[in-house]
């Protein structure tokens, strides 16, 4: 990721890489929220208001990917 990249471009960045890898990270991170910074996974909690505040601590949060991943399949309702 290019140091001076613009916060969307990294923030895009890390979606990429979260929906490439989002079984992996399912398998190993089942029901919980994960944090997604530099492409890769730097922390996940069950909880989204804990991971979040110590996202914000730690990371710039306009450049986390924070997402919600699950084994189970997605339903989607029209």
């Amino acid at each position: 990721m290019d140091k001076n990249g613009s916060s969307f471009d990294d923030w895009t960045e890390n979606h990429a890489w979260f929906r490439t890898n989002y079984a992996r990270l399912a398998r190993r991170f089942d029901h919980q929220n994960v944090a997604v910074y530099g492409k890769k996974v730097v922390d996940h909690d069950s909880s989204l208001s804990r991971l979040l505040n110590r996202v914000g601590k730690s990371y710039p949060r306009d450049r986390v990917v924070v997402e919600y991943v699950t084994r189970k399949k997605r339903e989607l309702i029209l």
